[in-house]
């Protein structure tokens, strides 16, 4: 909510997001895919859990798998 007290403010905010957006998008044509999949890589490297893995793996080795194969269908196959 970024600090928002009224229902008003958070209309204001979605207009301002929604223009950003409007104003925004349209210059990312202009940017090599090469370079929005970059920033988007940086983005998701962030999102791994290894320690999380790790964990799964001493606990249940079933969940584990299928964490595996969540993770491997999203990157090979599609979300």
């Amino acid at each position: 909510m970024a600090g928002c007290q009224t229902a008003v403010s958070n209309i204001v905010m979605s207009m301002i997001v929604v223009l950003t957006l409007m104003v925004i998008t349209p210059l990312f044509k202009y940017i090599p895919n090469a370079i929005l999949a970059s920033v988007i890589i940086s983005a998701v490297v962030s999102l791994i859990d290894i320690a999380a893995v790790k964990l799964l793996w001493k606990i249940d080795k079933f969940d584990f798998v299928a964490c595996m194969g969540a993770f491997f269908g999203v990157i090979f196959v599609s979300v």
